[in-house]
């Protein structure tokens, strides 16, 4: 237990940095591919792996947009940025997200997902059900006259495991529907991250899709040359964790390679990806996010941040 707490303070910490350093870049003006690779490598550079590639998700976009190889996307003015990002040390995740705001009228939207998380947080213990977080989140947004994402949670951690199978809802779910066995458990991690918005409280799939994770092995004999070069290089490096094309390109893949490779792979069901989710009415999200991980004597916050 002592070394996974450890492994799990130094990935919050990591990811801490690493968000402080994305808050002090993300501009009006800048391109998100720019913000998302120093991010990345700044993680790399402190001895970690990034734990799925940076979101940059910007006003009705909620979460799932990571900046792709050629992305010509600036940071808009009078725009909500939610900037999600994730470490991994030998497979322990932190998670976390920030909110940046480039208009004043959004601002009580970007405190409100704060205040809600930080309202969620003040109750966590061992035992603790996740039913009661919801309930707090949802109390707390709609008492200032928005409304939380319902069909967006936070989840449980394990190693190499981003979601491992706890969901932790962010509205009130009736007590008929209640699982007794769903509290938080010592020696366990989870991300908390409530969605504030002034819709109706739905995402939907955009189409598009930046974010992949392979799901299965392929026969690597049964691909060709450059198809199995990229799918090992992808079952070697991001164990079976959400992968950007961008870093196939980032090794010397070239893009011509890399869209069939990636074709390919999805065709064969050998990858799978995770498709953009928007707002279902249009309307501007913020987000906050933290990492927990649960002790018998105490909760800590792994990814705390000076700036909010």
């Amino acid at each position: 237990m002592k070394e996974q707490i450890l492994q799990y303070k130094k990935s919050g910490q990591i990811l801490a940095q690493s968000l402080e350093y994305a808050l002090s870049i993300t501009k009006p003006g800048v391109k998100l591919v720019d913000i998302a690779d120093k991010v990345e490598n700044l993680i790399c550079k402190n001895s970690a792996q990034p734990a799925f590639p940076v979101n940059i998700s910007i006003n009705e976009i909620a979460a799932h947009y990571s900046p792709t190889i050629f992305d010509d996307l600036t940071i808009p003015e009078n725009s909500i940025v939610k900037i999600d990002a994730g470490v991994q040390i030998n497979g322990y995740i932190t998670d976390a997200a920030r909110t940046i705001v480039f208009d004043d009228k959004w601002e009580q939207m970007k405190q409100l997902a704060r205040k809600a998380l930080d309202e969620a947080l003040s109750i966590i213990n061992p035992d603790t059900t996740v039913y009661e977080v919801g309930e707090i989140v949802e109390k707390t947004i709609n008492k200032e006259g928005f409304k939380p994402i319902v069909n967006l949670s936070g989840h449980s951690l394990a190693q190499y495991s981003l979601h491992d199978g706890v969901s932790i809802p962010n509205y009130k779910v009736p007590k008929r529907m209640r699982d007794k066995s769903q509290t938080f458990k010592a020696g366990r991690a989870y991300a908390i991250e409530p969605f504030v918005t002034t819709g109706k409280g739905r995402v939907k799939d955009n189409r598009d899709m930046t974010i992949y994770r392979q799901f299965r092995d392929a026969n690597i004999e049964r691909l060709p040359r450059k198809i199995r070069e990229g799918y090992q290089y992808i079952d070697n490096n991001f164990n079976r964790m959400p992968f950007s094309p961008r870093w196939l390109f980032n090794e010397n893949f070239e893009v011509e390679d890399v869209e069939v490779i990636m074709n390919e792979l999805l065709r064969r069901n050998i990858v799978y990806g995770y498709p953009v989710l928007v707002e279902s009415t249009g309307a501007p999200v913020t987000q906050a996010e933290d990492t927990i991980f649960i002790d018998k004597n105490e909760t800590y916050i792994l990814t705390k941040t000076k700036n909010k």
